[in-house]
């Protein structure tokens, strides 16, 4: 995989079991969601098609994620970890540019 640049968002997986793990949580939030999903599917497509998520990508992911590995299989625990570590940090990075 190519390394994450600083410059631009950041990809939204570096493996293949967090693309699951992402998807899934996407999934299941959009599934939840009771308001527009539309921006759950858009992250749902870039993760799809392995494009880097925008801003609110990001955040829908990282909050995804939360509520997703509270119940995740055992299988998805690492990567998810993982992949919410960077989003979080993605989010903190956001926020400090605003």
């Amino acid at each position: 995989m190519t390394p994450p640049t600083t410059d631009g968002p950041p990809a939204p997986t570096t493996s293949r079991e967090e693309a699951w793990v992402a998807h899934a949580a996407l999934i299941d939030a959009a599934t939840a969601a009771t308001d527009d999903d539309r921006p759950y599917h858009r992250s749902i497509e870039s993760i799809e098609r392995g494009a880097a998520l925008d801003d609110e990508g990001i955040a829908l992911l990282r909050d995804a994620l939360v509520d997703y590995l509270g119940d995740a299989p055992v299988r998805d625990r690492a990567p998810g970890r993982a992949l919410l570590r960077r989003t979080d940090d993605a989010v903190d990075a956001q926020s400090s540019h605003a």
